[in-house]
């Protein structure tokens, strides 16, 4: 992957724990944890709380009961790409959702339904 050898991802700590949880041993928790330590961070504040509220009442206002649909880590980890100016790469439509309100960028990483 041509970005990661770029220092072009990074990741939030609502990520990273999504990311570990999917660790299968203690060794490889660590495994992951090391290689996730190589990452930049995106930082997760009250501002991206405040974000993610905003966005999800646009949801609920807009698309009637959409605000329902997208998870609660979705809607955050969507705020703190969008304040920090990064892609959201992703297999959820949870992301087009968000992004059919705020308009960030967001790219499947690979085509919906062949996963």
């Amino acid at each position: 992957m041509a970005a990661l050898s770029a220092d072009q991802i990074g990741i939030c700590d609502h990520v990273r724990l999504e990311i570990l949880y999917s660790a299968k041993s203690a060794t490889d928790y660590d495994a992951l944890a090391d290689e996730l330590d190589g990452l930049a961070r995106i930082p997760v504040g009250a501002e991206t709380f405040t974000r993610a509220c905003q966005v999800q009442r646009e949801l609920a206002h807009v698309a009637g009961l959409h605000h329902r649909s997208v998870k609660i880590a979705d809607l955050v980890i969507a705020a703190a790409a969008e304040l920090s100016g990064t892609v959201v790469w992703h297999y959820d439509e949870d992301y087009d959702r968000v992004a059919a309100i705020t308009g960030q960028p967001t790219e499947w990483i690979v085509p919906r339904g062949t996963l």
